[in-house]
């Protein structure tokens, strides 16, 4: 039986009961070793569990409780979350074994309203979503995906759509044709409005991708899946270039007022809280330096964002950076485009480019 004898498209009843849920159970591999210990919806950015942005996020958009699948360290989103955040009750799904970005949802099918609005968790957004919303009630689509067109878009495969929002071809799961009716095209962000009967085509307690299998399927059949092309900021942390690069961009441009709070701004783009001691003359913004952190004279230090006890001693530069609580950097260290995770050294001498350093003390190079 076709998907479309399958699913009732009932076009003039399109319901406005909707649960939003965040897909949180992935490993983050591609982010290791920063996901070693952390599921990747709680790593920092901009100093707070990056969950915390699409909670209040949620929050902005009306939702009052949110559904979180969880595998990966589960017990690393639990311990935060353990009490209502930004007004959001959150429900945690814990699966036993990874179900997939459908087959998570999937799992949780009586808990969903008719129509399910689904974020990733490893994305922080300012996309309003009312113009998605606003498209998928008014065009009968089974599902609408949220497509951004901005710079950052361009590191993933863009999806096509017509002049109706309809999707003609996602790209790397052999779904639809590009033609010359496209109109427009952009990445998919992770956050998409799905009809609950389309989660009831996946097969339960198996793993299942929503994009290269769900969606493939709607597109062989003409099953009607639209695109909408949405404004706003769409960061993704997904490898550890972007991890820096995204928090860099955000604090730069100041777009989210949550990772400010109880922050001094000193200059545009520069943010402090709690310091042990004046900033060195050598810092420039972007750079946002949280409670207890000593930086000594003499040191160089632009585009940063340094967690609560770091520590970077006289003479080290430190650029286009993410320092994690209590990392120290040595007397005359050279870090660039770096993290240092929590209790990470670098040595006094040392040189690290393009690292990730792990707590244990590096030798000197």
């Amino acid at each position: 039986m076709s998907i479309g004898d399958k699913v009732n498209r009932r076009r003039g009843a399109l319901a406005s009961n909707c649960t939003a849920m965040v897909l949180a159970a992935g490993y983050g591999k591609r982010l290791q070793p920063l996901t070693s210990t952390l599921a990747k919806a709680v790593v920092p950015f901009l100093n707070r569990p990056l969950l915390d942005y699409t909670l209040d996020w949620l929050s902005r958009c009306g939702f009052t409780e949110a559904i979180v699948n969880l595998h990966h360290r589960p017990e690393s989103v639990r311990a935060h979350y353990r009490k209502e955040q930004f007004g959001i009750d959150v429900h945690f799904s814990v699966e036993e074994s990874i179900l997939g970005t459908a087959g998570g949802p999937r799992k949780v099918l009586d808990r969903l309203g008719s129509r399910v609005l689904i974020v990733n968790g490893d994305v922080a957004t300012t996309i309003n979503p009312g113009a998605l919303w606003k498209h998928h009630s008014s065009s009968g689509a089974l599902a609408t995906m949220a497509l951004h067109a901005g710079p950052a878009w361009r590191e993933f495969p863009g999806i096509k759509i017509d002049k109706d929002g309809c999707v003609t071809h996602i790209p790397g799961v052999g779904a639809g044709e590009s033609g010359a009716d496209d109109v427009a095209s952009g990445c998919f962000t992770g956050i998409h409005i799905v009809e609950k009967e389309v989660l009831e085509l996946v097969p339960e307690n198996r793993f299942c991708g929503m994009v290269d299998s769900i969606y493939a399927r709607l597109l062989e059949e003409r099953v009607p899946l639209h695109g909408q092309v949405v404004s706003g900021s769409w960061y993704e942390i997904g490898t550890p270039d972007r991890y820096i690069s995204c928090q860099l961009e955000a604090l730069h441009c100041e777009e989210f007022p949550l990772a400010f709070e109880g922050y001094q701004r000193i200059r545009p783009g520069g943010y402090g809280r709690g310091l042990v001691g004046p900033l060195p003359a050598g810092i420039s913004p972007p750079f946002m330096i949280d409670k207890q952190v000593k930086l000594e004279e003499a040191s160089l230090i632009s585009g940063v964002v340094i967690g609560s006890e770091a520590y970077v001693d006289r003479g080290a530069s430190v650029l286009n950076s993410v320092l994690m609580k209590r990392a120290k950097i040595g007397a005359g260290a050279y870090v660039e485009r770096c993290i240092i995770l929590e209790d990470g050294v670098v040595p006094s001498g040392a040189r690290c480019v393009n690292q990730v350093i792990a707590p244990e003390v590096l030798k000197k190079t």
